[in-house]
């Protein structure tokens, strides 16, 4: 679907409305570097490569301009016009705009983590930038990753692996590598393969928090709990989403968790998109996760028990970043392996915010009339204390024994009220089988009685890090 060019001067769904755009300055080329199926009469149907020039935005979305050739052997161009999510589309000449770079890649172990996927073969690579703005190029090398730094000149900038071997961009890098060995452990194949895409921080570019429930069709029950049920389903009859239905509860309780989530932006967070709360039963409509949770992924793992420590690793690091996010805004109180959802490229993103609360100091007091998960709990909160991000910090510890025996429940033999005795004496649950000592040791750090002697999350995403041994190669 796209917008050709229209004479008429009135709203249509040729002209957007002039309000919703912003004009640009100057001639802007972008390209796109992911497809992108239109959502509204509004919106540009994107597929990937296409050059466009933009020509107005909004906060969250471009307006932009393609021509295309006429088909049938007739000259000229058509001209088409609509707004595109701007996380979908990169200055056409930036890496940025580069199938083979990933922007959201910042450590080793995440481009270790791209590069396994099935999907690649031998030699499939991909260029990043960690978080002190320096270049790594990595390559599949069987059933591993290699990761070579890329240098560049202190004066004219120039790249290079070797220094005899130089090149004004990274683009003359991957043809070379592409073409030459050159010490590397294979030559550079096809770029990583990409299976996420951003999700558009809005349904579309004059999105509104509140949807007509009309907008929205369930296809299939994904889940439930105690109190709402969660549909695949679609919007507009055009978007995948995710629709968690609330049953009859309390009205409160849904609009605390609607104004969290509408406050918090995170690749680590499930985002949320819109929400129905004129009629019952009221619901949130967020971004579909198709391969659902950490626990269903490391259940389906536990009989080959084939997952590599550093991996399994990567996947806890990435809850860190997106509670290092968070601790300081809300308390999550509900922190396990069931409430992390994975993308198809097995990046995490924590989710159900039902039991959160804003962290405001001491007033986080959990309702006896709340179903809790008991077994991650912190002893504080048996005793009728304040939960905080603390309590939060000891909920991972336990999560952290989910990833280490596939999604086994802690305790194991134990039921609720002997684990709640246990912990109140001091006991603590033993080293998982296979778990390191050095693991151990943190789950230990998040298990201390007093929680001000807790590390805070930023600290365990550093001790966990020095876990995961990825070092550099280097080329002869």
């Amino acid at each position: 679907m796209g917008n050709s060019t229209c004479a008429c001067k009135r709203c249509c769904p040729c002209c957007p409305p002039k309000s919703a755009e912003r004009p640009v300055s100057r001639k802007r080329v972008f390209k796109s570097i992911y497809n992108y199926p239109s959502r509204t009469i509004w919106d540009l149907n994107l597929k990937k490569g296409d050059i466009l020039e933009v020509t107005g935005e909004n906060e969250h979305w471009l307006y932009v301009r393609r021509r295309t050739a006429k088909g049938n052997g007739s000259k000229g161009f058509v001209e088409e016009k609509g707004y595109v999510p701007k996380d979908f589309v990169k200055p056409v000449d930036s890496v940025e705009a580069e199938p083979w770079y990933f922007e959201s890649v910042k450590t080793r172990i995440e481009a270790k983590r791209c590069l396994l996927r099935p999907e690649n073969k031998e030699g499939a690579f991909l260029i990043w930038n960690n978080e002190n703005n320096q270049y790594y190029l990595s390559v599949r090398n069987g059933l591993h990753a290699r990761h070579y730094r890329v240098k560049q000149g202190e004066i004219d900038k120039h790249f290079f692996l070797v220094h005899h071997t130089i090149f004004q961009t990274l683009r003359e890098l991957i043809e070379f590598y592409s073409n030459n060995e050159g010490g590397l452990c294979s030559k550079l194949h096809e770029p990583c393969v990409k299976l996420d895409q951003p999700a558009p921080l809005t349904l579309s570019f004059e999105s509104k928090w509140e949807v007509d429930r009309s907008s929205l069709t369930k296809i299939k029950k994904l889940g439930s709990g105690q109190f709402a049920e969660v549909w695949y389903g679609l919007w507009n009859k055009t978007t995948e989403v995710a629709i968690k239905e609330f049953r009859d509860v309390n009205y409160l309780n849904i609009r605390t968790e609607i104004d969290i989530m509408k406050e918090l932006h995170h690749e680590r967070l499930l985002k949320l998109y819109a929400v129905c709360t004129n009629s019952k039963p009221m619901c949130l409509v967020t971004e579909l996760m198709k391969n659902g949770s950490l626990k269903k992924f490391l259940i389906s793992h536990r009989e080959k028990q084939d997952l590599e420590f550093s991996l399994m690793m990567d996947f806890a690091v990435q809850i860190t970043e997106g509670m290092m996010y968070i601790e300081n805004k809300i308390v999550h109180r509900d922190l396990r392996a069931e409430n992390i959802l994975l993308t198809d490229m097995q990046c995490c993103k924590i989710a159900d915010f039902g039991l959160a609360e804003i962290n405001l100091a001491g007033s986080h007091r959990i309702s006896s009339e709340i179903k809790v998960p008991v077994k991650w709990m912190a002893p504080e909160i048996f005793d009728n204390k304040a939960y905080t991000s603390k309590s939060d910090v000891w909920s991972f510890g336990i999560l952290l024994t989910e990833i280490m025996t596939y999604g086994d429940d802690p305790y194991p033999g134990m039921d609720k009220m002997t684990c709640v005795r246990s912990i109140q004496r001091g006991e603590r649950m033993e080293r998982p089988a296979g778990c390191p000592k050095e693991l151990y040791d943190i789950m230990l750090l998040c298990w201390r009685s007093n929680p001000e002697e807790r590390p805070t999350f930023t600290e365990l995403r550093e001790k966990l890090m020095a876990l995961i041994n990825e070092p550099d190669s280097e080329l002869e």
